[in-house]
């Protein structure tokens, strides 16, 4: 019996034997257990841990600094939860998202549009978008027209937009709208884009007149001055009006003072005639008419003064003298501005620096003599052998019975004779009146 009991022990620990093997490796630095069962199993000590399996790889052996896996190969793939670097390392088709999962992979959401284009807006950086800035120039600030009754004229004007936005532009014209006509009223500019626009120019009413062409563009308004003399075709008395530059200014309640020449090209005879004159805004609103009498043989010149009333707003204003004799009409105009007192001290600044100013004052003078004496005078004088040329080119346009050509040079010897002083208007005069008695 007690054989038998001592053989089904013995038996039962050979068995053992075959089915569990264990070690323990020990050291001062580390522990490891080493056990190869039908699963698998961690190996650890203090400083390290090993992993070791015989199926699928769900265990590592890791340190602080360093992680392996055990297998009998490591395309072997890996269980649920476990740190991945593809889809195909991950047991069962599982995704892998840095660790395997039973589930499907997560998906980043696409960046909205809205998003996009604020990231593209701004840089990416939350970054301060640009200050669009607005503002444009007009060239010229202002236009003088002097024509012959029923005559056009066109002039152009310029203008540039200096900003960084796009700009809308919208033209009026103001108070000369029977006289002025425009290519352009509206149109769009972009940056440093610039446009001309044609200004057409007709002679519909004798008279002078003051307006303006008003350029807006999102809420900027800037203007040109407009300025027409209107004349009839033949004139047997001429008239110039200056404001001198001191007097270019003047305050409400101040005097206006003007040279005015009147100039007899008619008959050589003493004759009355009354000059015109008046004073008047942009809105074509008078502030001053009044007239007088002269008897004039050739030339008559002299100063004139006018008041300016102490109502009267700031701004351009236009001085007109009118002279109308048998059945003749001429006028001149020239532009001044109301503006308000200002506070200087001149009067104090000429006792102290009087001496300086007298200096300044005769330099000023001898410049102006000599710009006068070697440039004005010779173009002056230029003007003059033009318009001769001109009308003797018409003469002859005449003999050849050309008289297309003869009214091409007539109209070019009127337009500098427009431009030339008094004595050399009587110089030519009776040759031009001449030729407008053959043409007409």
């Amino acid at each position: 019996m007690k054989k038998a009991v001592f053989l089904i022990l013995l038996l039962t620990l050979l068995f053992q034997s075959f089915s569990v093997f264990a070690a323990q490796i020990n050291s001062a630095s580390y522990k490891q257990n080493v056990i190869v069962s039908t699963g698998g199993e961690n190996l650890s000590s203090a400083s390290y841990k090993i992993g070791v399996a015989t199926g699928i790889i769900n265990r590592i052996i890791n340190s602080s600094s360093y992680i392996n896996r055990l297998g009998f190969f490591y395309t072997w793939l890996l269980a649920d939860g476990q740190p991945c670097a593809s889809d195909s390392q991950c047991e069962g088709g599982f995704c892998c998202s840095s660790l395997c999962q039973s589930s499907s992979c997560p998906t980043a959401p696409a960046p909205s549009g809205g998003a996009a284009a604020a990231a593209a807006a701004g840089g990416g950086g939350g970054g301060i978008a640009a200050v669009e800035e607005k503002d444009f120039s007009v060239s010229p600030a202002s236009i003088t027209e002097q024509l012959v009754l029923g005559a056009a004229k066109i002039r152009t004007i310029t203008i540039t937009n200096t900003g960084s936005a796009a700009l809308q532009f919208n033209l009026n014209v103001l108070t000369v709208d029977e006289f002025v006509f425009l290519s352009d009223t509206s149109f769009s500019l972009g940056p440093a884009q610039e446009k001309t626009v044609e200004a057409s120019i007709v002679g519909r009413r004798l008279g002078s007149y003051l307006g303006e062409i008003e350029i807006a563009a999102d809420g900027i308004k800037k203007s040109v001055t407009v300025v027409i003399d209107v004349e009839s075709e033949q004139v047997l008395f001429d008239v110039k009006v200056d404001i001198p530059k001191a007097y270019k200014e003047v305050e409400p309640g101040k005097e206006l003072r003007a040279q005015i020449t009147l100039l007899n090209v008619g008959p050589p005879k003493k004759v009355d005639v009354t000059p015109t004159y008046i004073i008047k805004d942009k809105q074509g609103r008078f502030i001053h008419e009044s007239s007088e009498t002269f008897a004039v043989e050739k030339q008559l010149s002299y100063a004139k003064s006018f008041n300016i009333p102490k109502e009267a707003l700031p701004g351009e204003y236009l001085l007109v003298v009118e002279v109308r004799y048998a059945n003749t009409f001429a006028v001149s105009s020239d532009l001044f501005n109301v503006v308000l007192k200002k506070e200087v001290l001149a009067e104090e600044f000429v006792k102290q620096k009087s001496r300086l100013i007298l200096i300044l004052v005769i330099l000023g003078a001898l410049t102006s003599l000599l710009i006068y004496l070697f440039v004005i005078k010779r173009r002056s004088g230029r003007r003059l052998e033009r318009c001769r040329r001109a009308i003797n080119n018409a003469k002859d346009a005449l003999g050849r019975n050309d008289i297309y050509k003869a009214k091409q040079f007539y109209a070019e010897a009127r337009n500098l004779y427009n431009g030339l002083k008094a004595q050399e208007k009587k110089e030519v005069y009776s040759s031009l009146m001449w030729l407008y008695d053959k043409l007409k």
